[in-house]
């Protein structure tokens, strides 16, 4: 089942990218960037990524204690 939806998201992906490239208004935009095809989905990509990566690197660095921080657990009768 995981190699089905695997599937189903590359094309979803690359039918966004047929789309983006078929449909561009290439020339009317205001910074030159947005005439580039593909873009601005690299750009989401891309920021969606570092979000999750700086947010596991702060979550590890100031919120996660150590294992032994409430002591060692002691074996109970």
């Amino acid at each position: 089942m995981t190699r089905g939806w695997w599937l189903a998201a590359a094309a979803v992906l690359a039918g966004s990218v047929v789309l983006e490239i078929a449909f561009h208004d290439a020339g009317h935009s205001l910074y030159w960037w947005h005439d580039v095809p593909g873009f601005d989905f690299v750009y989401g990509l891309a920021g969606c990524a570092a979000i999750v990566v700086i947010s596991k690197a702060i979550g590890s660095a100031w919120l996660q204690r150590p294992e032994t921080y409430f002591g060692e657990d002691e074996e109970r009768p």
